[in-house]
């Protein structure tokens, strides 16, 4: 099992600012430039989560926009409920 603690140093970065991910972390999370994630940030300000958003494929979209366009009054009539 892969260690999931370690240190990451705050940074500046042109108007930003950004925490590094190790080399390690990005091939844990399958990540890769680009990639979205969902940040959280816990009420007292000393948690921060990241959540990495999932993708759609091409061809699942296509596959939704034909399923609502088929359905298209169905879907006019479930919007008014």
């Amino acid at each position: 099992m892969q260690e999931l603690k370690g240190k990451s140093k705050l940074f500046k970065t042109g108007n930003s600012f950004g925490l590094r991910l190790t080399k390690s972390d990005k091939k844990y999370l399958g990540a890769n430039i680009g990639d979205e994630f969902e940040k959280t940030l816990s009420p007292d300000g000393q948690t921060i989560t990241f959540r990495k958003k999932q993708t759609v494929s091409s061809e699942t979209m296509e596959m939704i926009k034909e399923l609502f366009d088929e359905n298209k009054e169905l879907m006019e009539r479930l919007k008014g409920e």
